[in-house]
């Protein structure tokens, strides 16, 4: 067992480390070819616990986001500017493990809310349309501006969340034209349009800072609403853990406080898809699906050793990792960087999806550039997520 939670921890970490790969591939694949696999149920666990960890690397040190980590590319890469790379990485680490935590006790609320479960997916229209008016509610001008600025900044807001919305309904409308690749994903040049690109863009010259290498632990109350953020989210069908992030960061207006909310809702959610499949036999993520199609239902004992020791190792390894890369990017030109990974990132989205993708990734770019022209938060292009399941739950 030891060997397998091991073994499925690299794939994770390497996984989360790739860009462009979600821990939902993986999970798919191992469905397709579990029969050589031993335990292939725990691999699959040990694999979307780790990813929920390692993920922060390539959001931080290249700007390339998956639906968990799309809010914390303008955070961490301040903080790489500042030379605080490790710190946000660091912070974003932790915040994860302690989620797995935090979320242990949660399993018999879960239990509790599959026995009401019908009264849970009626209400995830009205869920969702209450974080979306309070997104936008949400902005606020400075304080000599006066009053009719915050509703001039309110009406940005719903323009980008609004614009944001209706390329994520045309593209998950027509996902199948990305899927050329058995990892793409409509998510890739969708989230990487709207948040990676227009970061890299607006990257100024000169050269990447000297690096400091020091740990940076989460604020508590951040973390536990992480957390919470992400059970909530694991209880609604449709509502993906892009959501969560967006709900758990409504009010950080620090970027160590969106950083470790975000990392929180993306580890917690993970967890708490499968107390949702071991509780009330729901599936609310790949991961859930593939265990379910492997007949494989793990008890809740098995769920807290799993990933307490998978999250343990992650931990570890992530850091580890990150300092050796950390150490080897330092006094880079920052022009260079940023012309290269765009580079990289058209490539990327190529290869994953095509020219469907390259289409999608070049008409978000916009919008996501819009978001900082008009001093809005970036968190109102997550509307690309929002609104194509309002769509279709009603």
């Amino acid at each position: 067992m030891l060997g397998t939670i091991i073994l499925g921890t690299a794939i994770g970490i390497l996984a989360g480390l790739t860009p462009g790969i979600h821990s939902n591939t993986f999970a798919a694949l191992v469905v397709l070819y579990a029969a050589g696999f031993e335990n292939a149920g725990v691999l699959i666990i040990c694999s979307a616990i780790a990813y929920t960890i390692a993920d922060i690397v390539p959001t931080t040190l290249l700007g390339v986001p998956d639906e968990e980590t799309a809010l914390a590319v303008f955070p961490s890469h301040e903080m790489v500017l500042e030379g605080r790379a490790f710190e946000a990485i660091s912070l974003s680490a932790f915040s994860s493990f302690l989620a797995l935590i935090f979320s242990l006790p949660l399993f018999f609320t879960a239990i509790l809310i599959g026995m009401h479960y019908d009264a849970v997916k009626a209400a995830t229209p009205a869920i969702l349309i209450f974080v979306s008016i309070f997104l936008i509610m949400s902005e606020r001008a400075d304080v000599f501006e006066g009053r009719l600025a915050s509703w001039r900044k309110r009406l940005y807001a719903f323009l980008i969340f609004t614009a944001s919305g209706l390329i994520g309904f045309v593209a998950f409308g027509h996902s199948y034209l990305a899927e050329t690749n058995p990892a793409g994903s409509v998510l890739l040049p969708l989230l990487t349009g709207l948040f990676g690109a227009p970061v890299l863009m607006q990257s100024s010259g000169g050269q990447i800072p000297d690096q400091r290498i020091g740990i940076k632990l989460p604020d508590i109350n951040s973390t536990a609403k992480g957390a919470l953020s992400g059970f909530m989210v694991s209880l609604f069908p449709g509502i993906s853990s892009g959501i969560a992030t967006v709900i758990a960061s409504l009010g950080e207006s620090r970027r160590e406080g969106y950083v470790a909310a975000m990392s929180a809702a993306n580890t917690s959610n993970a967890l708490l898809c499968l107390y949702m499949l071991t509780a009330a036999g729901k599936t609310r993520s790949g991961v859930a699906d593939a265990l379910k199609k492997l007949a494989y239902i793990p008890s809740f004992q098995e769920i807290i050793v799993i990933s307490v020791i998978s999250g343990l190792i992650a931990l570890a390894a992530t850091l580890v990792i990150s300092f050796f890369i950390i150490s080897k990017i330092k006094n880079l030109s920052l022009s260079l960087l940023s012309v290269t990974i765009f580079a990289f990132l058209i490539l990327l989205v190529y290869y994953f999806t095509g020219i469907f993708g390259l289409a999608l990734f070049f008409t978000a770019i916009p919008i996501g550039l819009s978001a900082t022209l008009l001093q809005v938060k970036r968190i109102n292009c997550m509307g690309c997520l929002i609104i194509p399941i309002l769509f279709h739950y009603l």
